[in-house]
């Protein structure tokens, strides 16, 4: 028990038994006092506590606690984080209006102590010291990819018209004045956050609003001004959040969509916000993450700068005595400075002579550490900067303050080991600490050192890394893709992650043309369609905020065919002949038999049963041979089609006609449906042996897709196209009426789709890696590297026609500083070992599966075709006829290919290390961002 106590309780006890004692018993009592109180009495905690501003908390609070923890004596320090506004409250007060003392030991604040407060307390005197300076910075929560890559711009007064409630929107034309890139949706509200009670950070910002641009800076419906206090009446706007300290601030921010406010810039860093640019006394654009990081010739960053500026200029009080209301950082010169910066003070009584010598001797031995090197020196932790040797002017300040009668206690710092002193009860020794202190040191390593090592990945990472590029469209020229994709990652160094969704080009133009949802902004980087962008979508891309300026990138050509299910025998001919105008009939559900005069007229032989309904397969969504079919049908036969030209069609609804998804559905459908008829992609109905109908050309001659192919008349189309100026001479205008159909010439197919690219002119703001990757393949494709064009069954184009196309793509405009991709196909020393060399010297495992895949499905097919092995010896004829060497070698070659299949297909799928692993990757919306 604290013997202090034990006096009171045994002098309480004893009041009764004092009363009624005797004269010999009182002199009992008296001398038994008096050996009680002789006994020695522990020594009373010595307290300090203070509180203001939020920013500085943290600060205070470790060398607080580190000073508990060094020492002996009972210490006893606190500090509420409340903001400057409150702080100096209760400073200056000891209850609302009492101003005879105050309520603290100290206060603290970002913003010398106004005019008023201090006139009230002149009677009893405070002084200011400066401690520390620190940057507000304007944060906000707009998604980076609608802002790019040059970051958000806000000057003065437009800052000063969005936090007095004259700009509401984030598409307001001063906005935009300075931020041309910016692309978010028509009418996006700003959602505002402002700081409630007083407040250094919202003192900091009204001052360099009203320094900056005091026309602006007033209240959007009165026209009166804000001021330039830490407690301003804000607009009361339903777009306005009032937030409580730094905390509410951060989480306003963070958590609210086109969110902006204000903040000690450490806090907003800290937390990885997005920061808006300001621009300073030079000119110069830049956040205060930048300033901070600039340093001159002197050594002083942006921030310190500011300081040294106003200590030139005498712009602070010689006496810390003074009114120091006037005193601000704002807008001093300088090419790295920050415009908003707020000088840290201390707040304490001039006269503290009723102190107790301890308590004294506590404040001295605080105040000694902040302002000493130990404690500037730790300010950087935590984002602020140490004040100019200029400012510091403690030991001055501590000379003119009044202190106790009695020698205060004097504190004293062990920094290393002196025996028996380091020991003494009023040493703040480096040598003692807590469990706790020491745990915290601990983590607070491991902390940076794991940050060391994720910046160390970072850094490696930022040389490429994983790079994305993710597209979607047209189903036909899928396998080319996937080829080209997965070569362009195995011969990469860096590991890149291209995929590409086989969608139809009508779900490709409408990711690739993104929604009222994405602000009109891309779903993926590119898309890819056998039909030219249609004017509706092409339209959404100029209407949007900023207006899209894509590209029409021709790479292949590509024959739709026509196929069916009529058994050949009841065929009565080779081919089943159709024109225009019967299959304009046929897919409008105008003739529905196909023993129908229409198609025996131009089918004499046809011999199917009477009433055989015709089994149509349509394409469902939006699909390129859907629009290369109606476009067709449209050109050549409009009196008997009437459902439009478009890739979607409004089909009948009977029982004759089937929605089936994708070329593969197709495909099925055709294989699967005795007496159906369908169209598709000529090389994949030709690769499943589909029967295919023949087609009257504009020169009249009739035959098949195949047989064109075989005389150029899908080249030749493209040639008709080149000169008869179908495609538009400027790769940026509307394409929506360029078609191929019917083109003249007597080996031409009719109908013909050119395949393109569809790529945004502007990838300024695309993530590098990506935009490298989109250029790498955009080229890859273009240049048909390897040949891949006519291995998956298409057309190349016309030299004029690749060239039209290479020409555009050199107009696409990249990230400043982007490393592109370059292919090697001749060694090249050292070179070819870069970074971003695609080399195809560099080759994977599965790909060599493939190619021995394919020798043997060749072999295969040989032998089929020849009746014997390669190779093999001459068979000997079976009883049956058949020849048994024959099968057995068939059969043994067919396992060995399907071992080979299955095989490549556990490789591939074999996650790294061989961990099962399941990936969910979230939505993004992708196009001008950074990934």
């Amino acid at each position: 028990l604290n013997l202090i106590e034990l006096r009171i309780t045994a002098a309480g006890a004893l009041g009764p038994v004092i009363a009624n004692a005797t004269g010999c018993e009182m002199r009992m009592i008296a001398r038994n006092f008096c050996l009680l109180a002789a006994l020695p009495v522990a020594s009373r905690a010595q307290s300090l506590d203070g509180s203001g501003t939020t920013n500085p908390s943290k600060f205070f609070w470790k060398i607080m606690d580190m000073f508990k923890a060094s020492s002996t004596a009972d210490l006893s320090l606190t500090y509420r984080a409340v903001g400057s506004g409150t702080g100096q409250k209760e400073f200056s007060q000891a209850a609302a209006g009492n101003f005879t003392a105050p309520l603290t030991d100290f206060g603290s604040g970002d913003i010398p102590m106004p005019s008023d407060l201090y006139a009230n307390i002149s009677a009893r005197g405070m002084v200011h010291v400066p401690f520390s300076l620190g940057a507000i910075g304007v944060f906000h929560s707009l998604p980076p990819a609608l802002v790019g890559n040059e970051g958000l711009k806000l000057s003065a007064c437009v800052l000063a018209k969005i936090f007095s409630g004259q700009v509401t929107t984030w598409d307001h034309a001063d906005i935009k004045a300075d931020n041309p890139s910016l692309s978010v949706p028509a009418g996006t509200q700003i959602k505002v956050g402002r700081r409630t009670l007083g407040s250094s950070s919202t003192g900091g910002l009204s001052g360099y609003l009203t320094a900056k641009c005091s026309a602006d800076w007033k209240m959007h419906d009165t026209g009166a001004a804000m001021g330039d206090s830490g407690s301003i009446t804000w607009p009361t706007l339903a777009t306005f959040t009032k937030v409580e300290g730094s905390p509410g601030m951060l989480d306003h921010i963070a958590g609210t969509p086109y969110a902006i406010g204000y903040l000690d810039a450490g806090h907003g860093h800290q937390r990885g916000l997005a920061e808006a640019k300001l621009k300073n006394e030079d000119g110069i654009w830049l956040t205060s993450a930048e300033a901070l990081a600039r340093v001159d010739a002197s050594g002083n960053n942006g921030v310190a700068a500011a300081g040294k500026a106003a200590v030139d200029a005498a712009a602070i009080p010689a006496l810390p005595t003074a009114d120091f209301s006037s005193v601000n950082l704002y807008s001093k010169a300088g090419p790295n400075t920050w415009p908003i910066v707020l000088v840290s003070y201390i707040y304490l009584p001039k006269d503290i002579s009723t102190w107790t010598p301890g308590k004294a001797g506590l404040l001295k031995a605080f105040m000694d550490y902040v302002t000493g090197p130990e404690g500037q020196k730790m300010l950087p932790d935590f984002s602020f900067n140490a004040i100019p040797a200029a400012m510091n002017k403690w030991s001055t300040t501590w000379g003119l303050m009044t202190k106790p009668l009695t020698a205060f206690t004097n504190f004293t710092f062990e920094t290393s080991t002196e025996a028996w002193v380091g020991q003494g009860p009023t040493v703040i020794s480096s040598k003692r600490t807590s469990y706790s202190m020491w745990m915290l040191e601990e983590m607070d390593i491991a902390l940076k050192a794991s940050m060391g090592r994720l910046s160390a990945i970072e850094s490696s990472m930022s040389d490429f890394g994983i790079v994305p590029l993710h597209g979607s469209g047209t189903t036909n020229p899928k396998n080319w893709f996937a080829k080209a994709m997965k070569t362009m990652e195995h011969q990469a160094r860096v590991q890149m992650m291209l995929t590409y969704r086989a969608v139809g080009s009508g779900t490709g133009q409408t990711e690739f043309v993104g929604d009222a949802a994405s602000g009109y902004k891309a779903y993926s980087h590119y898309g890819s369609g056998d039909i030219p962008m249609s004017s509706d979508n092409f339209a959404k891309l100029a209407s949007a905020s900023p207006p899209r300026t894509m590209l029409h990138l021709p790479f292949a050509l590509g024959a739709i065919g026509i196929f069916h299910g009529v058994p050949a025998g009841e065929l009565g001919a080779a081919e089943l002949k159709l024109d225009a105008c019967l299959l304009a009939k046929i897919f409008s559900g105008k003739i529905t038999t196909w023993d129908h005069a229409d198609i025996k007229a131009q089918n004499p032989g046809i011999s199917v049963p009477a009433g055989t309904n015709i089994k149509v397969g349509h394409r469902t969504l939006g699909s390129s041979s859907t629009g290369g079919v109606a476009g067709y049908l449209n050109k050549k036969c409009p009196t008997e089609w009437s459902l439009g030209d478009g890739a979607t069609v409004a089909w009948p609804q009977t029982a004759g006609f089937k929605a089936v998804e994708g070329s593969p559905g197709m495909q099925a459908h055709i294989r699967d449906t005795k007496y159906s008829i369908g169209y598709l992609d000529a090389g994949h109905g030709h690769d499943f042996a589909l029967a295919e109908v023949a087609l009257k050309n504009a020169a009249g001659e009739t035959r098949t897709s195949k047989a064109s192919m075989a005389l150029g008349g899908v080249a030749s189309a493209g040639s008709q196209a080149i000169s008869s100026s179908a495609f538009p001479s400027d790769a940026t205008a509307d394409w929506s009426a360029v078609n191929v159909y019917d083109m003249p010439g007597p080996s031409t197919w009719p109908i013909v789709l050119v395949s393109y690219l569809y790529v945004d002119k502007d990838q300024s703001s695309t993530n590098p890696k990506t935009a490298a990757a989109l250029k790498a393949f955009i080229d890859y494709v273009l240049r048909n590297r390897d040949g891949l064009c006519e291995e998956f069954g298409f057309t190349a184009p016309s030299q004029q026609l690749k060239d039209k196309s290479l020409t555009a793509a050199s107009t696409i405009v990249y990230p400043a500083g982007m490393q592109s991709f370059v292919f090697e196909t001749d060694t090249d020393a050292i070179t070819g070992m870069g970074d971003s060399v695609i080399s195809s010297k560099r080759h994977s495992f599965d790909d060599y599966e493939r190619s021995v895949l394919k020798e043997e499905i060749a072999k295969l097919k040989a032998a089929v075709q020849t009746g014997a092995p390669a190779g093999a010896p001459p068979a000997v004829p079976s009883e049956e006829g058949t020849d048994a060497g024959l099968i057995i070698s068939i059969i043994a070659i067919i396992l060995s290919a399907l071992s080979i299949v299955l095989g490549t297909v556990a490789l591939c799928r074999r996650p790294a290390g061989g961990a099962k692993e399941s990936v969910a990757l979230a939505g993004t919306t992708y196009g001008n961002t950074a990934a």
